[in-house]
């Protein structure tokens, strides 16, 4: 695998240096500081990152992936089946890592020194499963139909992994960690559907889910109930020939969530800390004693539950040549599950999964589906959905300190910098930052920002007290898009088809994470080298980072056009007396391009936060189907 870390080392790499430098280390171009040496502070050569020579990973595995199904109806009683699942995913994987000694990143690594290293590991992984069920379906007096289920579920993961690392040219050891994990889920689970004369249907489910990962919380219980009146199989609706379809849905259930990173979160934990973190005592032999730590965790997790209530109509036109779904929802979220910082002194690590609050979302989606052409030579369709969705936090169950909100949102070169902050009443990846201000051209004024924290007067007017603190701060725009839409269409005419799909988003802010850590002018020259900078840094002029400024905060709502293919399909011909043969030619370019107004690389990032993603690529297909 690419050393991936030589996408960074890509931004911000001064582009004018040559990569290759027959004196530098390994024919590469190296930053030296002032007495010659290699520069440990300075940028690593992207180019000699990706060099198989300086660095190379080996990998052997073998996966295998198995499944039996059993599908067994009771031999005179044939409504009654029943169901049995086992799968397994079994995985063993080994190989070497290896940097080689005197180049350029064993000389930043503070462990080698430029003495190289060298890395054995191994893995392996068992994932099993099985799942029971016993289902019984019957149809009475022609218009009533029950289907009852109920099943069992069991699912085991198991890993194991070892890393033993050493520097190349004395041996010295770096680490030596072996891990081990376990995990079982275990579920309880059943159904029962009702419908009269498939006008009125009724469903009800019931999960009981159980997980080790939760040391006083492992279980949670989980109802739904839905609705369904199909209208247009009414007596009364017959006559309507131009409504096809006609169907009214409501539900309301739960589900839960428990993945929270590691299978041990909830326990307390001891590590044994080897080389080098151990301890050396003289006389009894002069021995190396290694520390047990111990390792923050969180006893009270338990899982995190959404409530959903939701309401729908399906309808249909034309014997459905026009469809629509509408669906209105309001989902309900508590003991949500995040990975906070803690209050000093409070546990015994700085992060930490907690079940921090609850939260609401509400919106709805549409639908729509037509077939605006429908010909012997000649059709058409086009596809469009889109959705609403407004979130807020309703409560913050964190600690009192914590109460004012919880600072989340972390970003690169700002180290502890944290730009969002979870707050009750702001939806949930809420930006917080300070207000830049500007001068009379527009341009940004370095390190100044609008005092916003201070007394209130008589008419409620904020009176600034001279100073930039913590206070200051604001909560702006969020992350998550409040308007998604989906679009696609068809066409064929003869043997021509072309197809389009794009998809758009908006109401959507991402914090620049690329430009606020590469546009600081100050540190174009700094410990003997120089660093890269965006051009944009003409337009900021910033002297120092301005990591919290909302200056790096940009609307990234966008409209993508995601695939476009065009084929052509030839008339059949005659391969032998019994057979005939269809060629079809076809082209497809996806990623075609995106219409934004945000200045990044591209605004569809998860978390709002853009820091070193890869760029998606343009990607050309050409391809032959050949059919007999």
């Amino acid at each position: 695998m690419p050393n991936q870390g030589a996408i960074s080392a890509a931004n911000h790499y001064d582009p004018t240096k040559p990569v290759f430098d027959e004196n530098g280390l390994n024919g590469y171009s190296t930053w030296l500081d002032k007495k010659g040496n290699t520069n440990t502070m300075a940028t690593l050569n992207p180019v000699a990152l990706l060099d198989p020579t300086l660095q190379s990973n080996t990998a052997n595995s073998a996966r295998f992936l198995g499944n039996a199904q059993i599908d067994y109806k009771i031999h005179g009683f044939e409504d009654l089946r029943l169901n049995l699942n086992l799968g397994a995913d079994l995985a063993k994987s080994n190989g070497q890592n290896m940097t080689k000694e005197g180049s350029e990143a064993s000389y930043h690594n503070t462990d080698q020194a430029g003495g190289g290293s060298k890395t054995l590991y191994d893995y392996t992984r068992r994932n099993t499963t099985l799942e029971f069920y016993a289902d019984y379906s019957h149809t009475f007096a022609e218009k009533h139909f029950v289907d009852f289920m109920a099943g069992y579920s069991w699912q085991h993961f198991w890993s194991n992994n070892h890393n033993h690392s050493w520097r190349i040219t004395d041996g010295k050891e770096f680490s030596n960690k072996e891990g081990k994990g376990e995990l079982y889920l275990i579920s309880f689970f059943g159904r029962a559907n009702y419908s009269f004369a498939d006008r009125y249907l009724i469903t009800a489910t019931l999960r009981a889910d159980g997980t080790s990962r939760f040391q006083n919380n492992k279980w949670g219980i989980f109802p739904s109930v839905a609705l369904g009146w199909n209208i247009k199989n009414e007596p009364f609706m017959k006559n309507v020939q131009k409504l096809s379809t006609l169907k009214f849905r409501a539900s309301w259930g739960e589900t839960g969530q428990q993945e929270v990173g590691g299978y041990y979160d909830t326990f307390a934990q001891f590590l044994s800390i080897n080389t080098p973190g151990s301890y050396y005592f003289a006389g009894n032999g002069d021995n190396y004693v290694a520390p047990i730590v111990a390792l923050g965790y969180s006893a009270d997790l338990k899982w995190e539950t959404t409530t959903t209530y939701n309401v729908g109509l399906d309808l249909g036109f034309w014997d459905d040549r026009f469809t629509a779904s509408v669906d209105a929802y309001k989902r309900d979220t508590r003991d949500i599950l995040n990975f906070i910082p803690v209050p000093g002194l409070s546990n015994l690590t700085n992060m930490l999964n907690t079940n921090i609050g609850s939260m609401t979302n509400m919106g709805f989606e549409v639908d729509l589906n037509a077939v605006l052409i429908e010909k012997r030579d000649m059709s058409w369709t086009f596809g469009i959905n889109g959705a609403y969705n407004k979130n807020k936090v309703t409560k913050l169950t964190a600690s009192d300190e914590n109460a004012a909100g919880i600072e989340t949102g972390s970003i690169s070169g700002g180290t502890g910098n944290n730009v969002q902050l979870i707050q009750v009443g702001y939806p949930m990846r809420t930006f917080y930052l300070y207000q830049q201000v500007y001068d009379t051209q527009g341009r940004p004024i370095n390190g100044v920002y609008v005092d916003r924290a201070g007394a209130v007067d008589v008419d409620g007017n904020v009176i600034p007290d001279g100073q930039i603190t913590k206070d200051d701060k604001f909560m702006t725009h969020h992350a998550d898009p409040d308007v998604t839409l989906g679009f696609n269409t068809s066409f064929t005419w003869k043997n021509w088809t072309a197809a389009l799909s794009g998809h758009a988003s908006f109401g959507n802010w991402v914090y620049n994470n690329a430009a606020s850590d590469t546009e600081m002018l100050a540190d174009l020259w700094t410990n003997s080298f120089v660093g890269n900078r965006l051009a944009s840094a003409r337009e900021s002029m910033f002297s120092q980072a301005q990591y919290l400024s909302d200056y790096y905060l940009q609307d990234g709502s966008f409209l993508k056009l995601d695939n476009f293919t065009l084929g052509y399909t030839f008339p059949q011909f005659q391969v032998d007396k019994n057979r005939y043969a269809v060629l079809n030619v076809f082209g497809t370019v996806q990623n075609i391009c995106t219409i934004t107004r945000y200045k990044g690389m591209d605004p569809e990032v998860y978390g709002g936060i853009d820091n070193n993603m890869y760029p998606r690529p343009r990607t050309f297909v050409l391809g032959l189907k050949f059919n007999f």
